[in-house]
């Protein structure tokens, strides 16, 4: 008997202390590891820049180019409309979706301040999305992008990242 009264009052002293602690402030979910997880997970997912979670390869192309011809400064009308032309006849796609998804990619690129870098960490979740034919698709695009004006040094970076980030890769053909 007198051991279920000592565990009885330890379970009320446990209690008593837990609530103690709640009424002072601590959270006591911090102790659930559970919790812990699913927070730790969620601030992970907040924690990347939107352009380093895109899955979608074509998504990703799209703003790579754009990012080739954002590098030298300002886009021009006509580079606007040359890139466009790129996403309808590479991508099939619409006029109205060509410029949706140029409007995205621009929305995406517009704080980053060294695109060569970011190049590994854009593709890293849509790599095996690309197959040889993406591939080569994406390199010719990105150059007909650098070639509209003056090809830079920074434009010639970024293409040279993609290239040496799809080197050792080889994938079956299929269409976007």
């Amino acid at each position: 008997m007198h051991i279920l009264i000592g565990i009885i009052t330890a379970i009320a002293g446990l209690v008593w202390a837990l609530n103690s602690l709640q009424n002072s402030g601590v959270n006591l979910n911090a102790f659930n590891p559970f919790m812990w997880l699913r927070r730790r997970k969620w601030e992970k997912s907040l924690g990347t820049k939107p352009m380093h979670a895109l899955t979608d390869s074509m998504e990703v192309a799209a703003l790579l180019v754009v990012a080739v011809a954002k590098e030298q400064g300002d886009i021009t009308r006509d580079s606007k409309a040359e890139i466009l032309s790129i996403f309808e006849r590479e991508f099939g796609v619409r006029h109205s979706k060509a410029i949706e998804i140029y409007s995205f990619s621009v929305y995406l690129i517009q704080d980053t301040l060294n695109m060569a870098e970011e190049v590994r960490h854009i593709l890293k979740p849509s790599k095996e999305s690309f197959t040889s034919v993406h591939i080569a698709k994406l390199i010719t695009m990105l150059k007909e992008t650098a070639s509209l004006e003056i090809i830079t040094e920074g434009q010639q970076a970024i293409i040279k990242s993609v290239e040496l980030e799809f080197k050792d890769d080889e994938a079956s053909a299929s269409n976007w």
